[in-house]
């Protein structure tokens, strides 16, 4: 269940604590381009498990991939950050399904 970048403008305004960062967001979020194959790998297992998770295309946006290199110190995708702050950069299916067991997802 992918859910697209778009910004509400009639939603509740959200305190400074209560903000999700881009390091500790409130869903998994996923950074990617629809024209990397670990990407698109990466996105089928989470499609699989059926895990919500909001994906952001570079490609559509790449001021985006930014917010990705900050968290990694890597310009390699794609980047999974987690709601508990952890963050993969180009994950293995296992590596993906191992944190994912984890989470509990």
């Amino acid at each position: 269940m992918i859910s697209d970048i778009s910004i509400d403008a009639v939603a509740a305004p959200r305190t400074a604590a209560a903000a999700p960062s881009i390091d500790r967001p409130e869903r998994l979020t996923v950074y990617g381009a629809e024209w990397c194959r670990d990407c698109r790998r990466s996105k089928a297992v989470l499609d699989v498990r059926r895990v919500d998770y909001v994906y952001v295309d570079l490609a559509a946006h790449p001021t985006r991939a930014d917010e990705a290199e900050a968290l990694t110190g890597r310009k390699s995708i794609p980047v999974l950050v987690f709601p508990d702050g952890e963050h993969l950069v180009e994950p293995t299916n296992a590596e993906l399904a191992a944190k994912l067991d984890r989470c509990g997802l």
